[in-house]
């Protein structure tokens, strides 16, 4: 049992789990404030291993780049102890991730030893349509790099069979300039990554058709494209989202990247972005005694807390009486 501020209703009360996790009013002094947990809309945490060098990011990340170079000649019990300690941090300050798993069916399959809980919503990059279909059996959906990186023709193969089974199909577009960002969007996906580059028009289409757009901003500010007019300008947008993107160059927390977004933009946004998970109802028990000014409690959220107080995440409903 816990004794907590419910950030939804404004009210005090007892949360308790009994046959499920339930709120019931009752005038208390809070411990805690019950509120909607943060939800990592992108996350690679297969090379959280890699102490990432400072290059460009074409040699970085790009195909044959650095990371892939490191990732093939290291031995799969190191890449899984990393990838293990990303979930972990991950599990302790979000509800979920969607994550971004390369290597075709191999890739996935290291992943699915490193969370058996399946705590991240992982999708997958096929090498090749026989692995398209085979992973579909098996991930949340595809991932793709830049439109510039892989055919358009299998690009478009592997979208269409994500329409056909339901699944995800989400590609990065417009992080080092807008030149693949028209491409993306004819590809219709689900979800697009970063878009810091995308100029006006192109955002604008993409709000339009309603794509989810991820911002990845330590990233972006890693890699020298943090762009605050467009992230300005998706702060307004329901479908804007937040992740943290490669483990080895920003902590996959949640925690860590939106106070660092507060440097520069609105809370209130930022919690918005923070906590839109698309997929299932989550929340979160966060200290109360971090809060300074109860009439902005989201803000002492963002920039004050840190992961060691957040205390529960709940991935279910809470029911209300």
């Amino acid at each position: 049992m816990f004794r907590v501020l419910d950030l939804e209703s404004g009210e005090t009360g007892y949360l308790i789990e009994d046959n499920g996790w339930k709120f019931e009013h009752a005038d208390l002094d809070p411990d805690y404030i019950l509120m909607p947990s943060f939800f990592n809309a992108h996350t690679h945490v297969g090379d959280s291993f890699i102490e990432a060098p400072r290059i460009s990011l074409e040699r970085l990340v790009g195909p044959n780049g650095y990371k892939f170079k490191k990732l093939h000649e290291t031995d799969e019990r190191t890449i899984l102890r990393g990838m293990k300690k990303a979930i972990d941090l991950i599990k302790r300050t979000s509800s979920t991730s969607l994550e971004f798993r390369e290597g075709g069916i191999d890739g996935y399959r290291l992943y699915m030893k490193a969370d058996p809980e399946r705590i991240l919503t992982a999708l997958s990059r096929p090498l090749n349509l026989e692995e398209a279909e085979m992973l579909a059996e098996l991930s949340g959906g595809f991932n793709f790099s830049s439109t510039r990186d892989h055919s358009f023709s299998f690009l478009e193969e592997c979208r269409d069979i994500a329409r056909k089974r339901k699944l995800i199909f989400a590609i990065h577009a417009g992080e080092v300039n807008e030149k693949d960002v028209d491409a993306a969007l004819n590809l219709e996906p689900d979800f697009l990554i970063h878009m810091n580059r995308a100029d006006g028009k192109q955002l604008r289409r993409a709000m339009d058709m309603e794509i989810y757009i991820v911002s990845c901003l330590r990233s972006n500010a890693f890699f020298g494209v943090f762009n605050l007019k467009n992230y300005r300008i998706l702060s307004e947008y329901e479908r804007w989202l937040i992740g943290t993107d490669n483990a080895m160059i920003a902590t996959p927390s949640m925690v860590d990247e939106l106070k660092f977004g507060s440097c520069f933009l609105e809370c209130e946004s930022l919690f918005r972005a923070g906590t839109g998970n698309p997929f299932f109802d989550s929340h979160m028990l966060v200290r109360y005694d971090k809060i300074i000014d109860p009439e902005k409690i989201t803000c002492s959220v963002i920039r004050r807390i840190e992961s060691c107080d957040i205390k529960l995440i709940l991935r279910e409903n809470i029911s209300r009486g």
